[in-house]
């Protein structure tokens, strides 16, 4: 008998205002609430909210953690941001894979670095175990804690062109934030003590991680917050984004959304087979005649042979 599906901390809220809940990677999530068309549109033209927190997160950290993570990610982490590749840093985040020995993919995923030793790794719904135990295999005896916050996080999307005059209502200090802040930037932390806590809090005092990514294609954010803030947080942006006619927004129009962006669904359009001739090159280090990579990583063999 298949276990039963889990509920994220918003479960309560969705069933409350008539979501249409299904299964989705062993969670009840909402698929729609009145109708996914308006849904989708909303982000087009206004602003939606999407409940992401089935997806896991995993924090690695120690003085050997960013050698671990090169060996494990696609993406070279020595030389990934911008067009002249400078290094991952504090308060960048950057997109590509896990993949086996066979360079088929285990789960893609969006490092975070936190601090000079700190890094997050937000993976997909149930992948959570999956991502650590893969880091784990390959860590050795090097100094890294490797720690799954599965179901243990807060985490929420605001997508849409109104996204940043709701979350301005909403921050303690939204200049200061939003100042130097480009795509696939982030500040602050879900954690009271956490590095750069202070830098991003909600009117309330609340610390969240406000991190310019998105899984839409439009103009957004993510919101990580520690688990007794989340329910609080969700309905803040709502009462917030009311003005601007904002919805509350299930996973159909999340899918149509990424779809129409040409970005990919885990395990659907990247999975068993050779992470290569995709549209998403960026997320492998190709070296500048394209006939090698930047670095060694986990697959990287059988994808030159592929």
């Amino acid at each position: 008998m298949a276990s039963a599906s889990k509920k994220t901390r918003l479960h309560g809220w969705h069933t409350a205002h008539g979501a249409n809940m299904a299964d989705f990677g062993g969670y009840e999530m909402p698929l729609w609430y009145s109708s996914a068309k308006n849904e989708h549109l909303a982000v087009l033209t206004r602003a939606g909210t999407f409940d992401t927190s089935h997806m896991a997160t995993v924090l690695v950290s120690g003085s050997e953690a960013l050698d671990l993570l090169q060996l494990c990610f696609t993406n070279d982490l020595a030389a990934c941001i911008g067009k002249d590749k400078k290094p991952l840093f504090p308060g960048r985040c950057v997109y590509g894979a896990f993949l086996n020995e066979q360079g088929q993919v285990i789960d893609d995923a969006i490092i975070f670095q936190i601090a000079e030793a700190d890094y997050m790794v937000v993976v997909n719904a149930g992948m959570g175990a999956a991502i650590a135990g893969h880091l784990a295999a390959h860590k050795g005896g090097a100094d890294i804690q490797i720690t799954d916050l599965t179901d243990n996080l807060g985490k929420m999307d605001i997508q849409g062109p109104a996204a940043a005059k709701v979350m301005q209502k909403i921050l303690a200090s939204p200049e200061t934030v939003f100042d130097k802040m480009p795509y696939f930037s982030f500040k602050g932390h879900f954690n009271e003590s956490g590095p750069g806590a202070d830098a991003v809090r909600l009117t309330d005092g609340a610390p969240i991680l406000l991190s310019r990514t998105g899984y839409t294609g439009e103009f957004g954010f993510e919101l990580f917050t520690a688990p007794e803030h989340f329910v609080n947080l969700w309905e803040t942006v709502l009462t917030a984004g009311e003005e601007f006619n904002l919805i509350a927004c299930g996973l159909a129009a999340r899918d149509s959304l990424r779809a129409g962006a040409v970005l990919p669904l885990s395990h659907q359009d990247i999975g068993p087979w050779p992470f290569v001739r995709h549209p998403w090159p960026f997320a492998l280090p190709y070296s500048d005649d394209k006939t090698g990579f930047t670095k060694s990583f986990v697959g990287d063999q059988a994808l030159l042979a592929a």
